[in-house]
């Protein structure tokens, strides 16, 4: 029965998650990590590098079929004990799962998120953080995602965007710097397929795993002008301009992979 006054109740029934996961810890894989950054930061090109390179002197390589997901991008109640459920449900040595800033700020309302960060770093979660240098260019992605095939960006939802970015970047350097962690840079990092092979020696070492075989590419960077992502380019350079964001216009990087 439970007891009559809820709040111990409910004290009796936390604790006991508590320890039932920290018992289940040690079925957990045996490599964790979690990868914090916000969209279009290359969580995607990590995970498929991973895929490609990592392997494990006991358990082999990865399969085709490793990935990660954004565990805490609904609401939970016990968002640990959430994470804990994938980590046993995954069948392979390596779990890593996407987080953000608004992940534990905004939807979980988290007070102090790096007091979190620092509880999955006790229990053995390593820690990626997924850095983008280049404001305007994230902000132009992330509008694309929202109107697919659409050259045209609208001024202030750009500016908008801008702005959250920004906030997110600062949330974000806040909760990593409680924490060792190792940090991936889009452009210097992701961005350049030909620095690929150094970035996967990076990941094996802090997540003591071996690399299997080597990454070899020798692709052309060439300059790729914001006029080109956006056809109205005068419209949202005369914005910024006369915006807090004027300087974004000078510190795009210009690299496209081809």
């Amino acid at each position: 029965m439970p007891s009559t006054h809820y709040s111990s109740w409910f004290a009796h029934q936390l604790q006991g998650l508590i320890n039932r996961g920290q018992r289940n810890l040690t079925a957990q894989p045996s490599h964790r990590f979690v990868l914090f950054g916000e969209d279009f930061s290359g969580g995607r090109m990590v995970t498929d590098l991973l895929r490609q390179v990592v392997t494990d002197t006991r358990y082999g390589s990865l399969p085709s079929t490793w990935t990660m997901e954004p565990l805490l991008e609904q609401r939970h109640f016990f968002p640990l004990r959430h994470i804990q459920r994938h980590g046993l449900a995954c069948p392979d040595y390596l779990f890593g799962f996407k987080l953000s800033a608004a992940d534990l700020i905004k939807t979980h309302g988290m007070s102090e998120p790096s007091r979190f960060m620092a509880i999955l770093y006790d229990q053995g979660y390593k820690v990626i953080h997924l850095r983008r240098r280049d404001l305007m260019r994230h902000g132009i992605a992330v509008l694309k995602a929202q109107q697919p095939g659409s050259r045209h960006i609208n001024p202030t939802a750009l500016i908008a965007i801008l702005k959250k970015l920004d906030e997110q970047r600062i949330s974000e350097a806040a909760i990593v710097a409680q924490v060792p962690h190792l940090t991936i840079t889009y452009e210097t990092d992701l961005l350049d397929p030909n620095v690929h092979d150094t970035v996967a020696q990076r990941l094996c070492r802090f997540l003591s795993l071996q690399q299997r075989k080597r990454v070899q590419y020798s692709i052309k960077l060439v300059h790729q002008r914001l006029s080109d992502l956006i056809a109205n380019y005068d419209e949202v350079h005369t914005a910024l301009e006369n915006s807090d964001y004027a300087y974004v216009l000078t510190e795009a990087s210009a690299k496209l992979v081809i």
